[in-house]
């Protein structure tokens, strides 16, 4: 019989219960395969999974968020296997889930349910991974003030609010200074005051649509370049995110890539006069917020909604890295 790996984060979001759904799951895999279940830890790495697991791999499911599924993603693409991988979307956010289609988001759909019946009965897709410092990712690398409210939210927080958690930290981000970016890329060099900096490999990120061009097969990422200064702008990101708007003057940006390097020339650029007024307010209410430093420096980088060192930021598309079952119609 066929062989299925199931990996799966045991304290991170909606998987940190497994007693609810592990053993649903093993039953429905005991279908067509034999099944062993690998919970991961803190320290691990990615390439640690085939090297504990010495039978051959038919399938790979990955339970959990974005982070557990990019885990699990970057362990087939860096073993070199051609397995497929489910994703069973049980985290936060669910990203890559929500973009290949393999749950209605919905409170009436058994996301669960769906998911399990794409790992039993999708088709093979091959699938894009972008890759930031040597670390793949699978929906989006970022930096900047934009970029650290997606990672303020507490666990408990995403747990018990999912996307609404993010509401609070938004908010707060526009207080906070834009930062000055040297973006590099193999044809052209620039500088840029922006409050975002993304990198994405798929369109939607739940706080909105960054790029509706973005796609997971076209041997590209997008770079999307945030800087809204005055009331106004804000109002018409919102729209954008909501509309999905590519393109155009600040404070949007959008560009096709293989390949960038982001480095900070200074954490601090020019407050807008509204940016000036929100601080000024956000300091009376929160006395802890103080002035960034001008200085050159490095900022907090991220990937798929997770801390991942700090910039500069080498990035690279890894296109058709690995083969992921999505829908059937898809």
């Amino acid at each position: 019989m066929a062989h299925a790996l199931v990996v799966y984060n045991p304290v991170a979001g909606t998987a940190a219960d497994p007693d609810l759904w592990l053993g649903t799951v093993v039953h429905r895999l005991a279908e067509k395969y034999t099944t062993t279940v690998f919970p991961t830890t803190a320290k691990m790495k990615p390439s640690e999974i085939f090297s504990a697991i010495k039978d051959d791999i038919d399938l790979v499911v990955a339970a959990g968020g974005d982070g557990t599924i990019r885990f699990a993603l970057s362990a087939v693409a860096s073993s070199g296997l051609d397995v497929p991988v489910a994703l069973l979307p049980l985290g936060t956010g669910n990203q890559l889930a929500r973009n290949l289609g393999i749950y209605k988001e919905s409170i009436f759909v058994d996301t669960l349910h769906e998911s399990m019946n794409v790992a039993m009965n999708g088709r093979k897709l091959k699938i894009d991974l972008g890759l930031m410092n040597g670390e793949h990712f699978c929906v989006a690398a970022g930096c900047g003030p934009i970029s650290d409210a997606i990672l303020m939210p507490e666990a408990q927080d995403k747990a018990n609010w999912k996307m609404l958690a993010y509401a609070s930290s938004m908010i707060q981000s526009i207080a906070l200074p834009p930062v000055v970016f040297k973006i590099s890329l193999p044809d052209e060099v620039f500088q840029v005051s922006a409050s975002g900096l993304f990198v994405t490999n798929v369109a939607d990120l739940g706080v909105g649509t960054l790029s509706e061009t973005a796609d997971v097969t076209d041997g590209l990422l997008d770079l999307c370049i945030l800087n809204p200064k005055e009331f106004g702008d804000y109002i018409e990101l919102g729209f954008r995110f909501g509309g999905g708007f590519v393109g155009g003057k600040a404070p949007y940006y959008v560009k096709k890539v293989q390949a960038v390097t982001v480095e900070v020339m200074h954490r601090r650029g020019p407050l807008s006069q509204f940016q000036k007024i929100r601080h000024r307010l956000l300091s009376f209410v929160q006395p802890e917020v103080a002035p960034v430093t001008t200085s050159s420096a490095t900022i907090t980088a991220m990937i798929d909604g997770d801390e991942a060192g700090t910039t500069p930021m080498k990035i690279k598309v890894a296109p058709q890295a690995v083969t992921v079952l999505v829908p059937q119609q898809n």
